[in-house]
C-alpha cells in the first residue's frame, strides 16, 4: 500500500484518468456523514465469476482461461472467492464487487468482478490509498509508483454526452428507455439527482449498471453484523442456526462460526444485492433503490419508490 495526497483529485478524476476495462466507483454522497468517508475506484480486474442457475463461471483475466462448477450459486462464490486476512483502516482493500439477483431476468443472476487493486479514496483526510492484494503466484505485482504517476499525470477526458427519451413502462417499477452516449455522464448526473448514502457504477461485459440506494441492506464490518431485514427473517436464521438472541444477529456480534457468505445467503432480500465482498471476509450490499442498466442502445431503470410518479424524470432531459 502506498498513500499520497489528493487534495487535488476527487473519485470522479481518478475514475476518468484510470485506463482500462471494467471499471467500477463505489462512493456516498457527502450528505451522509456515517457512510461516506471512503471512495472505491477500480479497472482491470483479475477475475470474473459469473452465475446463472446452478452454473458458475470462473473467469481469468491473466490466464484467458475458464472453468465452471455446479452448485449452489452463494456457496459455490463463497468456495472460490480468494480469503487473506488482512487488518487495515479500510473496510475494502480489494475483493469482488458485484451483485446477485439484482438485475433484469435476461442478465446473469450473479457477477462479480475480483479486483486485487484499489484506490481508496479518504474524504477525511483529501489521500490517497493504491492499495493491492497478490492472489494469483504467477501474478506480477504492478508498479504502485506508475499508477499514482497515472492520476496525476493523466488528462481528465473531454466531457461527453448522453440522451435518454421515450420512456416506457415494462414491468412494475420498471421501465425503458432508449439510450446513447457516455453512461459515466449519466451516473453523474443520476449520483446528484438522486444522491445517496450508497452510489455505484459498474462495468460488465453484458451492460453498465448505476444506481443509488439510502442505506445498506447487509454489512459485516470486523464481526459485526448490520441488517435490514425483517425480524422474520432474522429469526428464521436464527432458528436454522441454533442462535438463541435474534437481536444480536440484527445489529452485534456475529458468531465466529459463520462466514460472511453464510449470512448472505440467509438474509438476502428478494430485491436483490448489490456491493462489495471483501478478501478480508467483510461485506456491505445495498437493495438496488434507483438502478439504471445499460445493455446497447436501451437503459432499463428500475425504482423502489410506488408513488405513482414517473421516476427519473429529471434525467430523461439528457445532458450534464
Amino acid at each position: 500500500m502506498k498513500k499520497v495526497n489528493g487534495d487535488l483529485l476527487t473519485p470522479i478524476s481518478i475514475f476518468q484518468r484510470l485506463q482500462g476495462r471494467h471499471k467500477f466507483l463505489l462512493e456516498s454522497s457527502t450528505k451522509y456523514e456515517g457512510n461516506g468517508r471512503y471512495s472505491f475506484i477500480g479497472v482491470n480486474p483479475r477475475k470474473t465469476y459469473r452465475g446463472q442457475d446452478e452454473y458458475l463461471q470462473d473467469i481469468s483475466h491473466l490466464t484467458n482461461k475458464s472453468y465452471q462448477y455446479d452448485g449452489e450459486l452463494i456457496s459455490l462464490l463463497k468456495q472460490v472467492m480468494p480469503r487473506v486476512s488482512s487488518h487495515t483502516e479500510f473496510p475494502l482493500t480489494g475483493g469482488g464487487i458485484g451483485y446477485i439477483n439484482a438485475l433484469p431476468k435476461s442478465l446473469p443472476a450473479m457477477q462479480f468482478h475480483v479486483y486485487d487493486t484499489l484506490f481508496i479514496f479518504d474524504h477525511l483526510t483529501d489521500e490517497i490509498a493504491v492499495f493491492h492484494t497478490n492472489i494469483e503466484a504467477e501474478q506480477v505485482e504492478p508498479n504502485i509508483d506508475a499508477l499514482i504517476e497515472q492520476l496525476f499525470a493523466g488528462h481528465t477526458p473531454i466531457e461527453t454526452d448522453y440522451l435518454l427519451h421515450s420512456l416506457e413502462k415494462s414491468a412494475t417499477n420498471r421501465y425503458d428507455a432508449k439510450f446513447s452516449g457516455d453512461a459515466f455522464s449519466l451516473y453523474r448526473k443520476l449520483r446528484i439527482q438522486h444522491a445517496a448514502a450508497y452510489m455505484y457504477y459498474i462495468e460488465f461485459d453484458e451492460c453498465t449498471v448505476i444506481g443509488t440506494s439510502p442505506t445498506s441492506s447487509i454489512q459485516i464490518r470486523d464481526g459485526e453484523l448490520s441488517t435490514t431485514n425483517t425480524e422474520a427473517s432474522i429469526e428464521r436464521f436464527c432458528e436454522e442456526n441454533s442462535i438463541h438472541q435474534a437481536e444480536q444477529i440484527q445489529h452485534g456480534k456475529l458468531l465466529s462460526t459463520f462466514h460472511a457468505m453464510d449470512v448472505v445467503k440467509e438474509l438476502q432480500p428478494n430485491e436483490g444485492l448489490i456491493g462489495y465482498i471483501g478478501f478480508n471476509g467483510q461485506v456491505d450490499f445495498a437493495t438496488p433503490h434507483s438502478m439504471i442498466t445499460i445493455t446497447g442502445d436501451i437503459a432499463q431503470l428500475y425504482t423502489a419508490t410506488n408513488d405513482g410518479e414517473v421516476p427519473f424524470h429529471t434525467l430523461i432531459k439528457g445532458g450534464l
